[in-house]
Order: C-alpha cells, then sequence, then structure tokens
C-alpha cells in the first residue's frame, strides 16, 4: 500500500527531504507576498495636493510612522472626504494650498478629539490624531 508516496520506491528519508524542501519553498513564496502587500499598504492612497503641501504630508507620514488612509480601517479623513463628496464640494481631498489642507487637517483634528460617538478602534483613533498633529505642525 503506498501513503503519499511512501512504499512508491522513494525511500522514506528523501520523502522527508523532499517534503521539507517543498514547506520551505511554500514559506518563501509566503513571506514575499506578505512583503509585498505590506509595501502596498503603505502607499494605498497618497492624496494629490501642492509640492508644499505633500512634502509635509510625506515628513509626518516618516516621522509618525502612521498610515493614515490603512486598508483595513475606515479613517476619520476618509468619512470627511466621503462626506464632502456628498455635499458637492471638491473631490481633492486636501485642497490645492496649504491653507486647504490646514482646514482640512484641523477638521481631522477636530473630529478625533470631539468624536460624536466612541470610536470603533481607539488605537486607530489617537495613532490618526497624532498623524494629523504632526502634519499640521508640518504645514506650517
Amino acid at each position: 500500500m503506498n501513503v503519499n508516496g511512501i512504499g512508491a520506491g522513494y525511500p522514506a528519508a528523501g520523502y522527508e527531504t523532499r517534503k521539507a524542501e517543498r514547506n520551505a519553498a511554500g514559506r518563501n513564496f509566503a513571506d514575499a507576498i506578505s512583503k509585498a502587500a505590506q509595501k502596498k499598504e503603505t502607499n494605498a492612497f497618497r492624496p494629490e495636493s501642492s509640492d508644499e503641501v505633500m512634502q509635509a504630508w510625506d515628513k509626518a507620514l516618516a516621522e509618525t510612522g502612521v498610515n493614515p488612509f490603512p486598508m483595513n480601517r475606515i479613517s476619520t479623513a476618509l468619512v470627511l472626504h466621503v462626506e464632502r463628496g456628498q455635499q458637492g464640494l471638491s473631490s481633492t481631498f486636501l485642497g490645492d494650498s496649504v491653507c486647504s489642507a490646514k482646514s482640512m487637517a484641523e477638521k481631522i483634528i477636530h473630529r478625533l478629539e470631539n468624536p460624536l460617538t466612541p470610536a470603533a478602534n481607539p488605537d486607530f483613533a489617537g495613532q490618526e490624531l497624532i498623524f494629523y498633529k504632526k502634519f499640521l505642525e508640518f504645514l506650517g
């Protein structure tokens, strides 16, 4: 009787070696996919605005390490962006100037500090607050 290739002309030691090789290859593939997914997630959403605003955004990202638009959460900024779209306002999230970006950051900070309902994920809300305060600081 042959079970999983054992007894089919393969010595048991060779079967175990090949099994270990397949498992290692599977782990390497899974690690590569995981790393690619993490890299893709960090740049999943990057708003468009003036160079000065985007430099402040990138500095805040680098300094805080917080992604304000993670793939697995609904951020306060996303909610405000959708609300603006429903009201027929500009679809550019941060606007096209430092002044408009400051205004949006201040609205987000206000919403985070004065929530209408308790945050679904308080840890993420705290990280968002840190990011937008740092972003506002870099905007000047």
